[in-house]
């Protein structure tokens, strides 16, 4: 049936009216309306000035031309021309508003010849094709597309995915495919922008980017087993006489997490969730077997530090500092970049973690109040979040939080999973507002994975095993119980764990578990596809990093004044206590007791007030580094050189105090080089003494223990080498020999040398019945007798001491690399 009207009205069937329609020509049109300047109705389709139509099988398709044209409801205004092929509910749209099944599209461009099914091409356009927007986009020609969005300088969602500046997608079969460049893209919720097209070939769920095809960054595992090593026996039998036993942590666990998705593991405590997050992160301490991928590439530290991040469970922060304090300075230790960016990405980091109103208040602590709990821990996200991680793990983020707070902050998580992120976390309570918010959910209980899937789909997976979820129970909480192990007594424990077991052996026959094992030993036969090198990001120069740490010391120091001023005063307070027992110094024989022990107070006091100091404000910072470490921020040479010149200025500060306040004040050797090398002296001990303390707390966690460690080193150090408590030349020869190797040594010589060194002292007259005292009326003599030669070696005990501070610096590196890295969760 061949219709031609030109400048006419005319009902076709007595139903279509047309003004000025044009000619169809073709050799089978069925329904088909081809006008021009005309108002046309088909099947209920307006149009006006509709182009025409030319092919051999045409169904149900209208081709426009300056015209609003309804097609099975599509409005149309300007569209062009349609040729050849078979078409089927095909809108093709240039500057027009579009409707198609519902889309509506502006400016659409043409499609050439294949078959196109729901396809949907726009330029410069507001396009939905199943709920998807695009904007400008261009040409899709030939081969078979189904479901294919394709944009040019557009924002489009395809299954909810963003993009913008896609161009063409030519041939080939392509099937729910998101092409990119310059730009993360993913399908099934992904942003992309700046996507170049694909040509041929066949593409099913896959990406492009820089003209080479990517797949989704899956994070796999595939049968990893986890073995720690543990002692069995007591403490006291030591190392020669206790078994080790072999603890399995994880068995078998097979898992796939997904971008753009929120996933939580479960269980109760022991079950192996934060060993699952060690592992990933390679922090684990024990054996791993099995293979954990990213994108099909083993994962390997450097791969976990350019592409992941680890947020544990306890905020280890400073107190003192404010919230864009402690972000900036830990940009500047993580980017490569200028002051300007670096406040630009922490500005959009704060607006992201809805820290906006507290930027600028204290952190706070235990003892400093400062922000609550729950900003605490989108402080401690936010600091993971400055260098735009590709994968963020957490361990139990809502753990002591309010279910308001923790619904908040695992919204927040939820919202950077949907910018393409891997989100994995571990949760101990899920409250149900909670579950509402979850992607995926996993439950583990032994180290095995008892359930694993989306989370809508828990309640049917395990009622259908038959553990029904009643309606007002929270299924987390109801399928974490069912999985525990109930150890009250042997007979409910034999129970739960054939109970278990039997959840496991259900869970790895499901199908969503062998399809998941199946996808990624296609993933491994495929090969790796290509992402970022291995090795580590170029960071900021050594300078900066050791520049920002001090800085930030300095500052969360001057924060508080009760820190600042302990650190200047505490050493030139015990001034008080040597006035009040010793007074002023004379010069009678009496007065070599006394000069003797004030010789001790000055050996013994600086290192005790180093020890205090640093038990006090050295923990924060210990914690910090530790975690700092963990993220390859600086290592522990950068981190004790820094803290070793951050104490030097108070350390000269309160020594000079002191030693003005007790040298003159007491009536010492009168000089100015003898007051000069007892400064000197005071300075190196208390500087020693810190550093001592900061060795063993390299060693002990517990600062406590720490403290009684370096007060008994220093102890023994004072009484074996020191001679004030006893004659050197008479304590038994092994400790004689020892006391060459310890510091006191070589102070005390260096004390007694500055101190009596041409003192002249009064020898009493005769005694009763005329008997006349024995009387050491030099301070040379004493010398002579005491410390023979002393003054003679005064620079190389002063070398040695010098060394001795050197050394214990590279003692305290020691502790800190043989005691390893703390995993403090």
């Amino acid at each position: 049936m061949n219709i031609t009207t030109k400048f006419a009205k005319k009902n076709k069937l007595g139903q279509y009216a047309s003004t000025k329609v044009s000619y169809s020509k073709g050799r089978f049109s069925s329904g088909v309306v081809s006008t021009e300047k005309a108002n046309v109705n088909h099947n209920g389709t307006a149009s006006n000035k509709v182009s025409y139509s030319n092919g051999r099988f045409s169904s149900g398709v209208v081709s426009t031309k300056k015209a609003n044209v309804n097609h099975n409801g599509t409005a149309s205004n300007k569209v062009s021309k349609s040729n050849g092929g078979i078409l089927s509910d095909v809108a093709l749209a240039t500057k027009a508003n579009v409707n198609h099944n519902g889309y509506a599209s502006t400016k659409v461009s043409i499609s050439d010849g294949g078959i196109s099914s729901d396809v949907a091409l726009a330029t410069k356009a507001n396009g939905n094709h199943n709920g998807y927007a695009s904007i400008e986009v261009s040409i899709g020609d030939g081969g078979i597309s189904s479901d294919v969005a394709l944009a040019t300088k557009a924002n489009v969602n395809y299954n909810g995915t963003d993009s913008t500046e896609v161009s063409n997608n030519n041939g080939g079969i392509s099937s729910d495919v998101a092409l990119a460049t310059k730009e993360h893209i993913y399908p099934h919720g992904t942003a992309s922008t700046k996507v170049s097209h694909s040509n041929g070939g066949y593409s099913s769920t896959a990406d492009e980017a820089f003209g080479s095809a990517r797949r989704e960054k899956h994070l796999d595992f595939l049968n990893v087993r986890y073995v720690v090593a543990e002692w069995v026996g007591p403490w006291w039998k030591g190392a020669c006489f206790r078994r080790v036993h072999d603890k399995v942590v994880l068995n078998d666990v097979s898992l796939r997490i997904k971008p753009g998705e929120i996933t939580a593991i479960l269980g109760n405590s022991g079950s192996g969730k934060t060993s699952l997050l060690d592992v990933i992160a390679c922090r684990s301490s024990g054996k791993v077997n099995g293979s954990i991928l990213y994108n099909a590439t083993k994962c390997t530290r450097a791969i976990i530090q350019n592409h992941a991040t680890y947020v544990m469970q306890a905020d280890r922060l400073l107190p003192n500092l404010t919230v864009r304090e402690t972000l900036t300075y830990t940009a500047r230790m993580k980017l490569h970049c200028p002051n300007h960016a670096i406040d630009k990405q922490v500005n959009q980091v704060i607006m992201e973690m809805g820290l906006k109103n507290v930027a600028d208040s204290r952190v706070g602590g235990s003892i400093i109040r400062g922000i609550s709990g729950g900003e605490q821990r989108r402080v401690t996200i936010a600091i993971q979040l400055l260098k735009d991680p590709d994968m963020i793990f957490l361990d139990e983020p809502t753990s002591g939080l309010d279910s308001y707070t923790a619904r908040n902050l695992v919204s927040n998580l939820r919202d950077l999973a949907r910018r393409g992120k891997i989100v994995l976390l571990t949760i101990h309570q899920p409250s149900s507002d909670i579950f509402t918010l979850l992607d995926k959910v996993g439950i583990m209980s032994k180290g095995e994975i008892v359930y694993f899937g989306c989370a809508r789909e828990i309640v049917p997976y395990f009622t259908a095993l038959g553990f029904p979820c009643d309606r007002y129970t929270n299924p987390l909480d109801r399928y974490v119980d069912v999985a525990s192990i109930d150890r009250r007594d042997l007979e409910k424990e034999r129970e739960s764990l054939e109970r278990l077991a039997s959840l496991v052996s259900a869970f790895k026959s499901s199908p969503t578990h062998l399809q998941t094992i199946k996808d990624i030993h296609a993933d491994l036969k495929e090969g790796p596809t290509c992402i970022e090198s291995d090795a580590r990001d170029p960071g900021p120069s050594y300078f900066r990093v050791v520049r920002t740490i001090l800085h930030r010391m300095f500052r969360n120091l001057f924060r508080d004044r009760k820190d600042y001023l302990a650190r200047l005063l505490l050493l030139p307070l015990f001034f008080i206590f040597i006035l009040i027992f010793l007074g002023r110094l004379k010069h009678n024989q009496k007065s070599i007791q006394d000069r003797m022990g004030l010789l001790y107070q000055s050996s013994i006091v600086p290192s005790l007030i180093g020890t205090i100091n640093s038990v006090a404000l050295f923990p924060c910072l210990r914690d910090q580094y530790y975690r700092e470490r963990r993220d390859g921020l600086y290592g522990t040479v950068t981190f004790l050189l820094a803290y070793s010149i951050h104490v030097l200025p108070f350390h000269l500060i309160s020594s000079a105090i002191f030693s003005s306040l007790v040298y003159w004040v007491t009536g010492m050797n009168p000089g100015a080089d003898h007051f000069g090398l007892y400064s000197v002296q005071i300075f190196i001990l208390h500087y020693w003494g810190e550093m001592t303390t900061i060795a063993m707390m390299g060693l002990f966690m517990n600062q406590n223990l720490a403290q009684s460690a370096t007060t008994l080193f220093q102890a023994a150090h004072m009484i074996i080498a020191s001679g004030f408590t006893k004659d050197l030349q008479t304590i038994v020869k092994p400790l004689r020999l020892l006391s060459w190797a310890l510091i006191h040594r070589y102070s005390a010589e260096i004390f007694v040398a500055n101190e009596f060194s041409g003192l002249k002292f009064e020898c009493p007259g005769p005694g009763p019945n005329n008997v006349t005292l024995a009387c050491m009326e030099y301070g040379d003599d004493f010398i002579d007798k005491y410390y023979p030669e002393s003054p003679e070696y005064m620079a190389r005990n002063f070398g040695i001491l010098v060394a001795y501070v050197i050394g214990t610096l590279i003692l305290a590196v020691v502790c800190f690399e043989v005691k390893g890295n703390k995993n403090l969760h």
